[in-house]
């Protein structure tokens, strides 16, 4: 673009950027967005290539370029929105909500595996907690109950079997 062509378009745009930018703003509903257009449409308008005679009208040309530039962002936004609400929708499909329901089938589930957990021996029961909770080794609740790291196993492996069966009510 030789240096009249560009003249041209300076003058023009400066006339009409506050209009412009008004549209914009009214079009996207935000004030940085339509300063970020109207640069936009300058960096469009200063890389046109365009020659002297090809601009006629200089006025109408940059309305044509500033509405361009706002429909594109528009479309563009649009669809970033809908691929986030797609992304949304994959992300939290299997969430579970909490709702009263959700809370109190918790609270009863939570009153059976305390009940399950009751009716296992007393042994059984505390070494199975003692691993399970409190994170002790079977080495080391051997050597606290003066049994073996076999017993140990089997009362963990008596716990978590009466613990399946129960699983197995619930899910039914």
């Amino acid at each position: 673009m030789d240096r009249l062509s560009l003249g041209k378009l300076i003058s023009a745009f400066a006339k009409m950027r506050p209009r412009l930018q008004a549209v914009a703003k009214a079009r996207t509903g935000c004030s940085a967005t339509a300063e970020d257009l109207m640069q936009d449409t300058w960096l469009k308008l200063e890389n046109a290539g365009l020659e002297d005679n090809a601009i006629r009208n200089p006025a109408g040309f940059i309305t044509r370029v500033a509405q361009h530039a706002v429909t594109s962002h528009l479309r563009n936004q649009r669809r970033r929105n809908e691929i986030d609400d797609e992304l949304t929708d994959i992300l939290w499909e299997n969430c579970d909500l909490v709702s009263p329901e959700r809370v109190l089938i918790g609270r009863q589930n939570l009153k059976a595996v305390r009940k399950a957990l009751d009716e296992l021996p007393e042994k059984t029961r505390t070494i199975f907690l003692m691993n399970r909770i409190d994170g002790i080794s079977h080495r080391q609740l051997a050597e606290l109950h003066g049994i073996t790291s076999e017993a140990v196993y089997y009362h963990i492996r008596r716990a978590l079997e009466h613990l399946a069966d129960l699983r197995g009510e619930l899910a039914d």
